[in-house]
């Protein structure tokens, strides 16, 4: 049992000085465990992880098309439109707003199905 012990602890001092000075980061403490056919148990690091969380951007989009949908779908669009027509941009947020706030098909067919369906 003494000689397998050692085995382990040399095994472990090879990870410490294969992984040098870094600290292990949230990002870099990731692993995954297995039992490799001889019994030992082998850590591999985990795939890494996305770099731009595009869920969050699509929920976002998808938030943003369903309130315009509903803001649409509440006033009419036509009302909503001579509206968004009255704004006067001067600054570049507010063209920008302006841009953003026009009547498009996405948000059309959210408001016809908000309709539809109260």
């Amino acid at each position: 049992m003494n000689e397998s012990y050692n085995e382990f602890q040399e095994r472990v001092a090879r990870i410490y000085k294969k992984q040098g000075s870094r600290k292990l980061s949230r990002k870099n403490s990731r692993a995954i465990y297995k039992q490799g056919q001889d019994g030992y148990t082998v850590i591999r690091g985990a795939a890494p992880r996305r770099s731009f969380p595009w869920l969050g951007l699509m929920l976002v989009v998808a938030t943003f098309f369903g309130v315009k949908g509903a803001v649409m779908a509440n006033i009419g669009p036509d009302f909503y439109k001579s509206q968004v027509n009255g704004l006067v941009p001067s600054t570049l947020l507010e063209q920008a707003h302006r841009w953003t706030m026009q009547p498009d098909p996405v948000s059309g067919w959210v408001a016809k199905q908000i309709r539809l369906f109260s």
